[in-house]
């Protein structure tokens, strides 16, 4: 009796987290699709801040005391997670910031952001999500992710360190707050295209805005969401992350 439950154990330990990395691309081909046009709506700040946790309140309170402001409040929603977040300028030097909030049926994180653009159209973005980017690396956007680091006025620095070491020879821009989230926009589209080129996702944007997952873009997703393949990429990326800030 005893070897039959530690059988059924066994097979529940091993057995389930195999069949979801068979099946899962396949339901995530199937279900899922990435934004390509997007159009935010603006919320009203004060009521959107009163409805955020309180990681949220404190990553926004810093920010503006290290001279950001906000440019606006807004909500993207997805198949699975509801993404609340409010992006932040600093005309001092021209970074922009953001604080998300992901909420899905499981959990919720919340992390801060900071990125600036530069005038080859590439950015330079580091961030403290828990969470690591199901994308592949895109030459867009040169990403790194510190977890460890909770603090607005550290992870600031450390974009400054590598900002100074990869990104040096280049102007940054300037970001037009009278258009709200207008460059926001038009990152998804960009990130959207370069995961096109590389066989993510399908040309066809459909009537949503949205591009459906090739099978291979489905794989890829698939095992950077779920453990092992969550656990390994985020082993990865952090010191990824670490190797390039030492050499900064």
């Amino acid at each position: 009796m005893l070897e039959t439950i530690l059988f059924v154990i066994l097979l529940l330990i091993v057995g389930v987290p195999i069949f979801i990395n068979i099946i899962g691309p396949f339901i995530v081909w199937k279900t899922q699709k990435v934004p390509a046009i997007v159009k935010f709506q603006a919320l009203e700040d004060d009521e959107f801040l009163a409805n955020r946790n309180e990681k949220f309140k404190e990553y926004d309170q810093s920010l503006l005391r290290l001279g950001f402001f906000s440019v606006g409040s807004s909500l993207l929603k997805d198949s699975n997670t509801d993404s609340h977040f409010r992006l932040y300028w600093h005309n001092g030097i021209r970074v922009a910031a953001m604080v998300v909030t992901m909420q899905s049926k499981v959990e919720e994180n919340t992390s801060l952001e900071i990125t600036q653009k530069y005038t080859d159209g590439s950015f330079l973005g580091v961030s403290n999500s828990k969470t690591p980017e199901a994308y592949p690396k895109l030459d867009i956007k040169l990403s790194y992710r510190f977890p460890k680091i909770i603090n607005s006025d550290e992870l600031l620095k450390v974009h400054t360190r590598l900002k100074a070491r990869y990104k040096s020879d280049l102007e940054p821009l300037d970001y037009d707050v009278s258009k709200g989230f207008h460059d926001v926009e038009l990152f998804f589209k960009k990130e959207s295209d370069a995961l096109f080129d590389i066989g993510v996702v399908k040309k066809e944007i459909d009537t949503e805005g949205k591009r459906s997952l090739t099978l291979q873009g489905a794989m890829a997703l698939t095992y950077r969401s779920i453990p092992p393949g969550k656990n390994i990429w985020a082993y990865i990326t952090e010191k990824r992350a670490e190797a390039a800030l030492k050499n900064a």
